[in-house]
């Protein structure tokens, strides 16, 4: 039983770019596809957008067996408040929304949650949050339509954070007959966020090592980084499921990205 996890879709600029990434699969290769998680930024601006991106996985897959997670981009031109509204255009479409959530497939959980940061990785959470809301895009583009619709903060994606990984220290005690597969947006450890360690790693990524080794999913996999690597704490594997955008992906490597997230449920025991 297969399962294609792929995070930073950004379909909305492929299909700008004239071109199809899961043409990269061939039809045998979606016929064996069970599921299509998606971790994390489908498409900019989802009110509009997520519907067409919707209806472009339907070619491959019955949107039945499509799971979206949002990542940050998912909230761009619109509103960190709004997954009621994310829950009802996948409803719309036929397609499931993910978060904190759990999708059981065969005898394998899937714990899906987006996590943000905690800002901490370089010891100075203020600087952090600072160097974020100066340069990153998030903190222009996402909107918090509860605080006057003003833009969102650091502040309240750590909090998110802070709410999300209390969600997995719960959820991954508790009792399953079978594998555990987490699926979030952000990185979970510092090894993988990217080859040149920088001063906005901490928007990337946080060190969730303990709660690796505390609980030891089978895997976890990720995306946010578009930097392709994987490691394994204790029996988990870590690994990034980004496709990224298509001026990142030479034509032809389509396939090739894709097929790091197609994951053999009954071989992750």
């Amino acid at each position: 039983m297969t399962v294609l996890i792929i995070a930073d879709l950004h379909l909305d600029m492929w299909t700008e770019a004239g071109r199809d990434p899961f043409a990269g699969l061939s039809a045998a290769a979606w016929s064996g596809i069970e599921a299509v998680i998606v971790a994390g930024d489908l498409t900019n601006k989802p009110r509009i957008r997520w519907k067409y991106a919707i209806r472009h996985l339907s070619r491959y897959i019955d949107p039945g067996r499509v799971h979206i997670l949002p990542g940050n981009h998912d909230y761009y031109d619109f509103k960190l408040d709004g997954e009621d509204r994310l829950a009802e255009i996948a409803r719309s479409e036929g397609a499931h929304f993910l978060q904190k959530s759990e999708v059981v497939i065969g005898n394998t959980r899937l714990l899906c949650c987006t996590l943000w940061t905690d800002f901490a990785l370089h010891g100075d959470v203020a600087a952090s949050q600072a160097i974020a809301k100066s340069r990153m895009n998030d903190y222009r583009y996402i909107r918090n339509a509860g605080a006057g619709y003003r833009r969102i903060r650091p502040y309240e994606t750590a909090a998110i954070h802070q709410d999300h990984r209390s969600w997995l220290e719960t959820r991954l005690p508790q009792s399953h007959l079978g594998p555990t597969v987490v699926v979030t947006h952000h990185c979970p450890h510092p090894q993988l966020i990217s080859a040149t360690p920088g001063e906005l790693d901490p928007i990337y990524g946080s060190d969730l090592t303990g709660l690796i080794q505390r609980h030891q999913p089978e895997a976890w996999m990720f995306g946010h980084t578009h930097f392709q690597a994987e490691t394994v704490i204790g029996r988990t594997l870590l690994r990034n499921v980004s496709l990224g955008y298509p001026d990142q992906v030479l034509t032809g490597q389509e396939g090739q990205i894709l097929r790091r997230g197609l994951i053999d449920l009954q071989n992750l025991e």
